[in-house]
């Protein structure tokens, strides 16, 4: 049977970052690259990128995003995942081991001590496209409108990684954050009282959604956010 294990999986989205320095181009590129492939390979893929993004979605992986935004959404936190996966695999596996290393990262310490709304958008430490690529794939070659994600459950051979398992914490308690992520917070020291501005966005682009809804960010003391996609894992508080 054909396959993409994971380091072939790693090697995709490797040359897709070498090769295109657009984000929604590299996502394109890895889409192209899928759709000429069978239907398992598609599946493979889309197995490797969830067992990564699961790896990844720890309370104080969510922490570092948090403060490196100034806030950070449950979508936000997807697509910084996928994000931390253009870094490469050794960049991948160590920051999840220590997100606060995310502080020695050049991309992170570009945007240190600048006005969050003067970022560009090809700034931003966010790839949402990736999440996408292998599902329009799988679509390209079973047809409009197949699922990709019922048929990747169906096609694992392991279990997903229950996730988000460590200590949930308050975002923002100076304290919290110092003791937990010291260099992300001497890096990025505030945290906005207001919501922010809307980021500049090229014409076409996604990224974010501007709405008169309550913000989803996880609060001090409330509910802890349901991740769409993701498993129920017992013990954590409702």
């Amino acid at each position: 049977m054909p396959a993409v294990d994971v380091g072939e999986f790693w090697g995709l989205v490797g040359r897709a970052v070498r090769e295109e320095p657009d984000q929604a181009r590299r996502a394109g590129w890895i889409q192209g690259q899928l759709a000429a492939r069978e239907v398992e390979e598609i599946l493979d893929f889309e197995a490797h990128l969830d067992d990564a993004s699961d790896r990844a979605m720890t309370w104080l992986m969510w922490g570092a995003a948090y403060r490196i935004f100034g806030g950070c959404s449950d979508d936000g936190f997807c697509y910084f995942r996928t994000w931390l996966m253009s870094l490469g695999r050794d960049a991948f596996e160590r920051l999840v081991d220590d997100p606060d290393a995310l502080a020695l990262e050049s991309q992170i310490l570009a945007l240190a001590g600048r006005e969050r709304a003067d970022w560009r958008a090809d700034e931003w430490p966010e790839w949402e496209e990736l999440n996408y690529a292998a599902s329009e794939a799988f679509e390209g070659v079973r047809g409009h409108g197949a699922n990709i994600y019922r048929a990747v459950e169906e096609h694992r051979r392991e279990p997903r990684l229950q996730t988000l398992q460590d200590e949930h914490w308050n975002f923002d308690d100076p304290a919290e954050a110092a003791r937990r992520l010291p260099a992300l917070a001497r890096l990025f020291p505030h945290l906005p009282s207001v919501p922010l501005p809307p980021v500049p966005l090229p014409p076409g682009a996604s990224r974010f959604e501007q709405s008169d809804e309550p913000s989803d960010e996880p609060e001090a003391g409330g509910p802890i956010p349901e991740i769409p996609g993701q498993l129920a894992i017992p013990g954590l508080p409702e």
